[in-house]
């Protein structure tokens, strides 16, 4: 059996609906199932000792009539007519027994009475009827087991499908694709076992649903896959559309190789339900977040090459570090911390283009979050002390680097900075916006320093936004 293994669950926000249905099939089989199997015993001791099985074994032989009814044939017989779905049906409904037939009155009372012992089992009452469908118990049967080993079984799947899916499809489209996928299932299952009388329970079609919307999602994307063979286990790498004749073959080799009743029918008809609900998602805009499809994948091989070069780095093989972080920084031109790198690489040469070059970067870097403003503060100490023959300051980068530090709490240096600035260049622009930015962070903590850059701003630079700001407030 393979399954898909590609999107771990982020914990703080994790995929609730999976977790949910795990409980609630969990709970259900322990907490409410937990009497089924006696409660079946009382209903099949019943049935015998009422006399209803050889009863109803006479009228079965006498509504077939070409059936035998010798000793070698009599237990074979009882099992057809068990499962007969149109011979159960005509009984229940008094077509067999009819209600001038001398037997029919006890015969009656016995069974009213054989059906309430037999409806105290929840897997009965719930479960889906193959010969006699209803909408209550094509729900019901999805989250009703047969024993232990059909649960667990269930429920490993659920969790190793179910985690990463949800994160695809998010949670509401995740709950519908799984109940579509198992109401599917369950009618491709009544739909060919319609003439016998054959009981449909479990989430395996629903998970198999699962299954189909993976296979859908990632298509011919090589995805990370586990698989177990009898007592031998692995994982490969390969295209996710390669798993649809591999299940296939699994349901295969169990329909015509072991003897179980494992329902291939809800499986195969889930399945075709899960790829359908995620083909229809192709449609939906923002159905599935297609940039996190494959993500796992991308993000290995990201970490992988980028430790590949930090150790290049470490052993001191510089020119072929340097090769890896720039093949990286075409593929992730946004990335600070290949940026960082870089830098790292340009500092053995503090006169050389890459060290101006990757500073200006770092120090240019888009984002007020603590982490860009203390690159872009650790690269500006080490820039101003240490470029060769001297910084390439420019107006434009100066402000950059004001505005990150003021708004960091590192004032002093952005004060510095901008009276620079404003001794130098007056007439630049982006000079209203560096003292701006220093007043607001004066807010609270010194007024007076607050009103001098604001008095700063409005007498260099009255024109400004900020200056109309200030005399509107």
């Amino acid at each position: 059996m393979f399954l898909p293994l590609e999107q771990k669950p982020n914990w703080r926000n994790p995929p609730l609906i999976t977790l949910i249905l795990v409980i609630a099939n969990v709970l259900i089989f322990f907490m409410w199932q937990v009497n089924d199997d006696k409660y079946e015993g009382y209903a099949s001791d019943y049935y015998q000792r009422s006399g209803l099985d050889m009863l109803e074994l006479q009228r079965y032989i006498q509504y077939k009539k070409n059936v035998s009814a010798n000793n070698t044939e009599s237990r074979s017989t009882y099992i057809q007519m068990r499962q007969d779905g149109a011979f159960q049906k005509k009984l229940e409904n008094d077509e067999i027994i009819t209600p001038d037939d001398p037997a029919y009155a006890e015969w009656r009372a016995n069974k009213d009475e054989y059906h309430i012992l037999l409806n105290r089992s929840v897997k009965t009452k719930y479960a889906l009827n193959s010969s006699e469908p209803s909408l209550l118990t094509s729900f019901t049967s999805l989250f009703i087991h047969e024993d232990n080993a059909h649960l667990i079984g269930n429920i490993v799947m659920l969790i190793l499908l179910g985690l990463g899916i949800e994160i695809l499809i998010g949670r509401l489209l995740f709950l519908l694709g799984y109940l579509i996928s198992g109401l599917a299932g369950n009618y491709l299952f009544v739909i060919i076992h319609s003439d016998s009388l054959s009981y449909g329970i479990g989430a395996s079609g629903a998970i198999a649903g699962i299954l189909g919307m993976a296979i859908m999602i990632y298509g011919f994307r090589k995805i990370s896959f586990f698989y177990f063979l009898f007592v031998y286990f692995d994982f490969i790498k390969a295209r996710a559309v390669w798993i649809l004749p591999l299940y296939f073959l699994s349901q295969a080799i169990i329909y015509f190789v072991f003897d179980s009743n494992i329902n291939i029918e809800a499986h195969l008809g889930g399945l075709f339900g899960g790829l359908l609900f995620a083909g229809a998602l192709k449609f939906i805009p923002g159905g599935i977040k297609y940039n996190n499809a494959g993500a796992s994948a991308v993000n290995a091989n990201f970490e992988n090459d980028f430790a590949k070069g930090h150790q290049l780095l470490a052993s001191m093989k510089i020119d072929e570090a340097k090769d890896v972080f720039s093949s990286l920084e075409k593929q992730y031109p946004d990335n600070i911390k290949i940026q960082q790198q870089l830098f790292t690489i340009a500092k053995y040469n503090p006169a050389s283009d890459d060290y101006h070059r990757y500073a200006h970067k770092l120090l240019m870097f888009p984002g007020t979050d603590s982490n860009t403003i203390r690159v872009v503060y650790e690269t500006y100490q080490h820039y101003a002390n240490n470029a060769k023959p001297k910084p390439r300051w420019t107006p434009d980068l100066l402000a950059s680097i004001a505005i990150k530090l003021a708004s960091g709490g590192n004032i002093e240096d952005a004060e510095k900075i901008a009276n620079l600035l404003v001794n130098s260049v007056k007439e630049f622009k982006k000079n209203a916006e560096v003292l701006h930015t220093i007043a607001m962070s004066y807010k609270n903590v010194d007024e007076e320093k607050r009103a001098n850059y604001l008095n700063m701003l409005l007498e260099n630079y009255p024109d400004s936004e900020e200056a109309k700001r200030i005399q509107e407030a």
